[in-house]
């Protein structure tokens, strides 16, 4: 019977433990896979940029197709780079705006990091892409920001500016070469 009593005490703390860990801990668990999420995306910017680099190098300039997407492809194709990165989150698919020497990809913004870009993970692309990885609110926001780099335009430690980034719908990532 005393075994009983203390095999049901110990089973009950576990169940504790284990909702207080997922309660409290919770957030920590999903900032991890938001800074995990930013840092694919700024070590694939890098990847692409060293590739479009070599690609420059060797023939001179960068691809110069009119579609982003088919300057990858070039890349690809030139043994520059194995294979098109697949995006952490959402779709989309990288590209080489050859005639402003922009690396971007545009992704749409959710709520949830499991389903697609968030806020979040473009924030921390910001404060940890080394200033030259940044996650802009539009595209039309990346050729004024690619010649003030300094001012990348989303900053959710910004009270003002993490409020009004909440309207935003749509995200580029991008990297100046």
């Amino acid at each position: 019977m005393f075994n009983l009593i203390i095999s049901i005490i110990a089973i009950a703390l576990v169940v504790v433990l284990a909702g207080a860990s997922l309660y409290y801990g919770g957030d920590a668990f999903n900032k991890g896979s938001e800074e995990a999420k930013a840092s694919t995306y700024i070590n694939q910017a890098q990847q692409l940029q060293a590739s479009a680099t070599l690609f420059k190098a060797s023939n001179g300039g960068l691809p110069s197709d009119a579609s982003a997407t088919k300057n990858v492809q070039s890349l690809i194709d030139g043994k520059y780079l194995a294979g098109q990165p697949k995006v952490a989150t959402g779709t989309g698919a990288w590209g080489l705006d050859s005639t402003n020497g922009v690396i971007l990809v545009e992704q749409d913004v959710t709520d949830s990091a499991k389903t697609g870009m968030t806020l979040n993970i473009c924030d921390t692309i910001n404060d940890n892409g080394a200033g030259v990885v940044f996650c802009s609110a539009s595209k039309a926001d990346v050729a004024s920001t690619i010649d003030t780099v300094a001012n990348a335009p989303l900053d959710m430690d910004d009270t003002t500016a993490a409020t009004a980034a909440k309207a935003v719908k749509k995200i580029t990532v991008f990297m100046k070469l």
